[in-house]
């Protein structure tokens, strides 16, 4: 009888990597909405605008890179 499949790391990391970019986009989207800022805004909005920069190319990474199978265990 064999286990069910385990999800892989791979999956793991591009559910994080998707769920902290979708977060970041929509902070970043909504403090863009507000007519004024504070200083403390404003360094969240600026935060939220990297995380988002630097979410959409790591999945486009993950999803351009090679996959490779995971290893089986007779």
């Amino acid at each position: 009888m064999k286990s069910p499949k385990t999800n892989s790391t791979f999956q793991y990391v591009f559910a994080a990597v998707l769920s902290l970019t979708l977060t970041s986009g929509g902070t970043a989207l909504h403090l863009s909405g507000q007519p004024t800022l504070t200083p403390a805004q404003d360094r969240i909005f600026d935060s939220a605008i990297a995380l988002w920069t630097m979410g959409t190319t790591t999945l486009l990474g993950l999803l351009s890179s090679p996959s490779q199978p995971d290893d089986e265990e007779t």
